[in-house]
């Protein structure tokens, strides 16, 4: 906890000492909300420069998301057919 508090914080011992562990953790959580922002606000000024100035053909867009790690969400497959669907309704509603 102290190296948070001293280090990222930038707590001093009387400031860490005041606080209670309910403050301290809603500061850590301040904390990473605005590293979280920062990183975003660069991946949103590099990824339009890696799609347009990449010499090599790229197989899909360079997104926000791609550089910050987070996975897409995977679509549910809708494979039924209208019947079903049908069915289901009737079944839901009565």
């Amino acid at each position: 906890m102290e190296p948070m508090a001293y280090g990222a914080l930038a707590l001093t011992p009387w400031e860490f000492g005041k606080l209670t562990p309910g403050e301290f953790q809603q500061m850590i959580d301040g904390y990473l909300w605005r590293t979280e922002q920062k990183q975003r606000a660069a991946a949103q000024l590099v990824a339009p420069i890696i799609n347009t100035c990449t010499n090599y053909e790229l197989k899909r867009p360079v997104t926000v998301d791609m550089l910050l790690g987070i996975e897409p969400a995977k679509k549910k497959s809708t494979d039924k057919t209208p019947e079903q669907v049908k069915a289901e309704l009737i079944a839901k509603v009565g």
